[in-house]
């Protein structure tokens, strides 16, 4: 029997997810389990385990961005550092089912912040990062983000996947731009032989690589990207 909890986080509190999973193990109780959730420091290497002893088979969660400047935009309250470290732990007790959601073009994002989200994918590639999912920000009727449009200066003229800000610094086109960039990288990794749960499947949109043809100079392949304070993208 697996159980999917369809709700918002799984972890929204930690004690009581662990509560959960230890209450599992005491009762000998063999289920599996999965649900979204979210990024978080305080998810040790030892809480972790315990989710997996459990029988959490796989967390679908919600990265976002690689740029901290938008995750605190977002209010996400997690660093990206602590972001690695989850994921590094989760390769490290050879977890490789924690798929991730992420996304560009949030309101304020620039480029060197895609830059860096496409810097953090890339350091993620061999991690418990299993599968990695792209879309591109959109403002949902009745979503935080429609109801805080003057907060992040965004149109009240468009809404939905046409948004606008009103010095139309962030448009669709800006966001298509975007979103194409990071496919770009996802194509590498299916090309590359990064290890990806869907490895072999083309990621996003498949017909972007109609669109452009990608070469490669050996002398210059960076195995490793390493972070850089306020780096000129």
């Amino acid at each position: 029997q697996t159980v999917w909890f369809i709700d918002s986080l799984v972890n929204g509190d930690l004690k009581e997810l662990l509560a959960f999973a230890q209450g599992l193990i005491d009762r000998n109780i063999k289920v599996t389990w999965s649900g979204f959730a979210r990024n978080d420091g305080r998810m040790n290497r030892e809480y972790i385990q315990t989710l997996i002893k459990s029988g959490c088979m796989h967390l679908l969660i919600g990265v976002e961005s690689g740029s901290q400047r938008v995750l605190d935009l977002i209010q996400k309250k997690v660093k990206v550092s602590e972001i690695e470290q989850n994921f590094k732990d989760f390769a490290d007790l050879d977890w490789f089912y924690s798929g991730t959601s992420w996304f560009v073009g949030f309101p304020g994002e620039e480029p060197t912040d895609v830059a860096e989200t496409m810097t953090l994918v890339w350091r993620l590639r061999n991690s418990g990062a299993s599968d990695k999912g792209f879309g591109v920000c959109n403002q949902n009727s009745d979503s935080p983000l429609m109801l805080e449009r003057d907060r992040f200066k965004i149109s009240h003229f468009n809404w939905g996947g046409n948004w606008f800000t009103t010095d139309w610094s962030n448009t669709i086109a800006h966001r298509i731009i975007r979103y194409k960039s990071v496919c770009i990288l996802q194509n590498h990794y299916r090309m590359h032989g990064v290890r990806e749960r869907f490895l072999g499947k083309k990621s996003n949109q498949p017909d972007f690589d109609d669109h452009c043809k990608i070469t490669y100079d050996p002398s210059n392949w960076v195995n490793d990207i390493p972070y850089e304070t306020d780096f000129n993208y």
